[in-house]
């Protein structure tokens, strides 16, 4: 691939194969996109300000079988035009989000059952967004300080109760969905891990230790506390910013 007055990017002397993957550039690690170019810039800063050109050190995973070679660190040289291409690929909206309202559909149901089933289907909806949060949770695409704990539900509630009842309510409702899903979560001190405990028990014939059973428990409320803190930590820091 080139520029349109011929010119190869600078990422073409790299010859990398389709599918190869930047886990790193410099001393920062990347996932996506946003990551790379956030990194490419920060990395760049000082060149761009002098008019100066770069190297920089990549790390890639290549698609290859062998898991021994799939890893490989290379040099990324940019001139000073391309620094500079790179940090005016940029856009700042010169509006504040308050300047727009929020995206609203309206969902009305013109039964009884109708309703109902509208209600099923949302509250199937929401249960399966917040096992799809979790998997990406554990997957890392997304962040532990995206998660909200009671300060950060307590701010987002008192700014969906400015936007009216019924949207309030919605997000009640969407609250009571998330904690029926961590309540069932297999952890030893809520009702999911007494769930397995009983399985346990109408499996063996026998109830679980009770030794087990504190132990579980102990692991159990550290596992949430720390959960706790975490999320009050980052809603915390989140409002004073």
């Amino acid at each position: 691939m080139t520029r349109e007055d011929g010119s190869a990017f600078p990422a073409a002397a790299l010859m990398l194969p389709p599918g190869s993957i930047i886990t790193r550039v410099g001393d920062t690690s990347v996932a996506n996109f946003a990551d790379i170019r956030a990194a490419f810039l920060e990395a760049t800063a000082q060149a761009f300000a002098k008019g100066a050109s770069a190297e920089l050190p990549i790390s890639m995973t290549l698609p290859i079988a062998s898991a021994a070679d799939a890893s490989v660190s290379a040099q990324l040289k940019l001139s000073a035009s391309d620094i500079r291409d790179l940090h005016s690929l940029t856009w700042v909206n010169p509006l504040s989000f308050a300047s727009f309202d929020p995206m609203m559909t309206l969902l009305r149901a013109h039964s009884p059952f109708e309703a109902v089933a509208m209600g099923v289907s949302e509250t199937r909806r929401v249960i399966l967004m917040t096992y799809l949060t979790l998997v990406r949770l554990v997957q890392g695409s997304v962040e532990v300080k995206s998660l909200k704990g009671p300060v950060g539900i307590a701010d987002i509630g008192t700014q969906v109760a400015r936007t009216g009842l019924i949207q309030l309510l919605f997000f009640l409702a969407v609250i009571s969905a998330n904690l029926a899903v961590v309540n069932f979560l297999p952890l030893p001190i809520v009702d999911g891990g007494l769930f397995l405990m009983l399985l346990y028990e109408q499996i063996r014939g026998k109830p679980v230790p009770v030794a087990a059973q504190s132990a579980l428990t102990l692991v159990g409320i550290g596992l949430i506390g720390a959960l706790f803190l975490v999320v009050t930590f980052n809603d915390v820091m989140s409002l004073l910013h």
